[in-house]
């Protein structure tokens, strides 16, 4: 029976302007609960089945109590109700909570449609609802579980498919309909795959899905071509699953696989693996030792030039910071593992130049060796590992030994004709009592001798200015009297530069201690020099300055010292000397240019 309203404020007319779009003879037969709402969401019509799952509240109250998930009452305005009211969309299996005049709460599935007059305006609503059993959520979850399960397979950037035993394409997502370039799915479904897989993996593709379909879970890669004629390598994760026996008569597994195409990872694998192979046959070609370590100073890598330097072969994954048998340092001491050159550069987090050490091999010979340890670290700047490079320097370490060993001759050698000459000028002078030339000659001699000690002490490369100065003033220096006021910044000189200038200062230093400042207690000479630049050349410039005294002149002839001062640092050294004898005393500037010609 189809009630009407129970307020009485509803006459018959008003109930034909709210039609229910059902046959009234027919909506109190359907299994169901039906009632229609006006725009204010007031009851106007139900049916015996809606009233009693209402427990009489349509009767009574002319209206559906709802409540919350908090157990309250809820307004109209909160309600499912109101939003199909006010926007007209529908409402599919809407779960609802009503409470029964007696505060009972009934739980029902809703479906929820507007109303509306021939201008389309929403009148008003009509909800077929049912009890809401155990049995009907569980299928209204399982419903909406397919419909979340199929929601994520469409919209997943993974190919989905279903392949069945005879290797026919059932089903796939848009995901791999894309993968195939295919503008629908009816382009490849029921088509054979075996067609879409490249011609040297079909065997391979073929077996593994026979394997699938009779019950393992594999993944395997091949290449795909596409509809386009496009080839893309995929890797493949595939599973046996169990078509229900109805579908088609099928029985037993078909493949279900998720598939992504990796062309471009294999591209990017393909180019690291030549660039490291590249780089191995780089390192292994090198004429230098190189070897590489984890973080823990484990060996992961040596080349060929390692073995023949340490006289061993290496173990990977087992030797510890270095491929040596036992490291020393060039004095011959045990360096200990933990302390070589690469643990404290792995340590310290830091890179090591020219480390001199000496590698023990295990027969008993050395190899002396420069090494360049340096960590490793990745794009984050973490120390993943450590790299060292070994130099071996054996035929530099003999060639310093063969130098040193002309050297020390060349001393020798240079020593004993000073000192032959020396004999021969002292028994050349010998009778000629009174004359003073022997003694020059021999402070001339000697000061050339000083100066070779000078430079033997540094191998003949350089020598240090202010020291040449010591050794050629230090004759004519009195304990208690400074003779001498030096000044001037540290310099190397050459060999050359060093004799020429040494013989210069002396013949200066016996001028004074004869006529100048060094021939009275009194005197001084101040001796400085400084480097500056003339016409962009670099070049050493030197004063010399006696004070304190006798007042000189210049002379009538030119001596040696003169000559020697004036001519030869001109000669040897393109210097420029200028001279000026002042009544203070003599003044001697030296300009020497330093450039390498």
């Amino acid at each position: 029976m189809l009630n009407a309203d129970p307020r009485g404020e509803t006459s018959a007319t008003e109930c034909i302007e709210h039609p229910l779009p059902f046959d009234e003879a027919l909506i109190n037969v359907l299994p169901m609960a039906v009632c229609t709402l006006d725009a204010d969401g007031a009851v106007l019509r139900y049916n015996a089945l809606a009233d009693r799952l209402c427990g009489g509240g349509l009767a009574k109250l002319g209206r559906l109590r709802i409540v919350g998930s908090d157990g309250e009452l809820q307004s109209l305005a909160d309600t499912p109700l109101a939003h199909t009211l006010r926007t007209g969309r529908s409402g599919s299996d809407v779960q609802l909570s009503l409470i029964c005049p007696d505060d009972t709460p009934v739980s029902v599935l809703a479906n929820i449609e507007a109303l509306r007059n021939d201008a389309g305006q929403i009148t008003g609503a009509v909800i077929c609802f049912q009890a809401s059993t155990p049995a009907a959520e569980s299928s209204l979850n399982r419903h909406r579980d397919v419909e979340w399960l199929s929601a994520i397979v469409e919209s997943t950037p993974e190919c989905v498919k279903v392949v069945d035993q005879d290797g026919i394409l059932v089903q796939m997502n848009p995901a791999g309909l894309r993968m195939l370039e295919a503008s629908n799915a009816e382009q490849v479904e029921g088509a054979y795959v075996i067609d879409l897989i490249a011609p040297e993996h079909q065997a391979h593709w073929r077996e593994q899905h026979q394997r699938v379909c009779a019950g393992e879970k594999l993944s395997w890669e091949f290449d795909v071509i596409s509809l386009a004629g496009n080839r893309r390598h995929m890797e493949t994760h595939a599973v046996p699953m169990i078509l229900p026996s109805d579908i088609e008569g099928r029985h037993g597994y078909v493949q279900l696989a998720v598939t992504r195409d990796i062309t471009e990872r294999k591209r990017l694998a393909l180019a690291n693996s030549e660039a490291e192979h590249r780089l191995r046959n780089l390192l292994d070609a090198l004429p230098t030792a190189v070897y590489t370590t984890d973080a823990e100073g484990v060996i992961t890598y040596f080349n060929q030039a390692c073995v023949e330097l340490a006289g061993r072969v290496p173990q990977i994954g087992v030797d510890v910071w270095s491929v040596i048998w036992r490291l020393c340092r060039p004095d011959g001491s045990v360096i200990e593992p933990g302390t070589c050159p690469l643990a404290v550069a792995l340590s310290e987090n830091r890179s090591f130049h020219a480390v001199e050490a000496l590698a023990l091999r295990p027969d008993g010979s050395g190899v002396p060796f420069l090494g360049y340890p340096a960590p490793l670290r990745n794009n984050a700047g973490e120390v993943v590992g450590a790299v060292n490079m070994m130099v071996d320097i054996t035929e530099r370490k003999v060639a310093e030994d063969h130098r040193q060993l002309l050297l020390n001759e060349l001393n020798h050698r240079v020593k004993n004709t000073l000192a032959t000459v020396q004999s021969i000028a002292a028994q050349s002078f010998r009778r000629e009592v009174g004359n003073q030339s022997y003694p020059w000659f021999e402070g001339r001699l000697i000061a050339l001798s000083k100066a070779h000690d000078v430079l033997s002490r540094k191998n003949w490369q350089a020598a240090d200015l202010r020291e040449v100065v010591d050794q050629v003033a230090a004759p004519f220096q009195v304990d208690g009297h400074e003779r001498f006021a030096i000044q001037g910044p540290a310099q190397r000189l050459r060999p050359k530069q060093a004799l020429a200038l040494a013989m210069a200062l002396h013949e200066l230093c016996t001028n004074a201690s004869k006529y100048g400042a060094l021939s009275t207690h009194t005197g001084q000479v101040r001796l400085t020099w400084q480097l500056a630049k003339s016409d962009d050349i670099p070049c050493l410039q030197i004063h010399w300055e006696e004070v304190g005294g006798p007042s000189v002149e210049a002379p009538t002839r030119k001596g040696f010292g003169t000559r020697l001062l004036e001519r030869g640092l001109a000669g040897e050294l393109n210097a420029e000397v200028r001279l000026a004898y002042l009544k203070s005393g003599l003044l001697c500037d030296i300009e020497v240019p330093l450039n390498d010609h």
